[in-house]
């Protein structure tokens, strides 16, 4: 439960002593089918029961004009090079900037369901340059809190067989984004954890890494 690790009066007094914006940005990253989504509903669902307001934020977001444009590409509508298609995953934050910053004004967390991480370690994995990508999304809200879940490419393919798209159904890239994931991770302090397990294993991790940030 996570009135085992999550004490509101710490969360408050963490948001107190924020500078910027009275808000708390979680990321969950991490491999295709890691339980991203999951973990998501889970962890704002958990929140909200302890009366934090909570928003979250998918991405990509296929409702806007230029998700759709990214999720034809996935599906094999579309042909662009990469640094077209890693520019219109940046762009697709962008246009939800303002919805992001009106949340953030009425939230105390929000919980990125991917966010900015992801086009970092998919365009290197892409061959593009880490600096060139970063810019791409310098300005946007950064992330207070970024979570990968790891898991293994045998894993991966047993949670989702058929209907994947263009990353997904390439086992070596898949691979190599792992891969990638790990070394970011340890050169920018993302917190890594095996979401291997089950879905409570992998959700009493992520509150334990919560705690920790703002129990400090």
């Amino acid at each position: 439960m996570i009135t085992d690790f999550f004490y509101v009066i710490n969360f408050d007094r963490y948001l107190i002593l924020r500078q910027s914006y009275l808000v708390l940005i979680i990321a969950l990253e991490g491999t295709d089918q890691a339980g991203k989504k999951t973990q998501t509903a889970m962890l704002a669902k958990a929140l909200k029961a302890q009366k934090i307001k909570t928003a979250v934020f998918d991405f990509p977001d296929y409702s806007t004009v230029i998700g759709k444009e990214i999720n034809s590409y996935l599906h094999g509508k579309r042909k662009f090079p990469p640094e077209i298609i890693h520019y219109l995953y940046a762009a697709n934050r962008w246009e939800k900037l303002e919805e992001i910053k009106k949340s953030a004004a009425k939230n105390s967390v929000l919980i990125m369901n991917r966010y900015y991480h992801s086009n970092l370690v998919y365009g290197i994995a892409n061959g593009l340059k880490e600096k060139w990508l970063q810019n791409l999304e310098d300005g946007l809200p950064k992330a207070d809190l970024v979570i990968v879940l790891d898991v293994s490419q045998s894993e991966s393919f047993s949670r989702k067989k058929s209907k994947r798209d263009k990353f997904e159904k390439n086992k070596e890239f898949s691979k190599k984004i792992s891969q990638i994931y790990r070394r970011l991770g340890k050169k920018h302090r993302w917190k890594l954890i095996d979401a291997s397990g089950t879905k409570q294993e992998t959700h009493k991790e992520i509150l334990k890494i919560i705690f920790k940030k703002i129990g400090t």
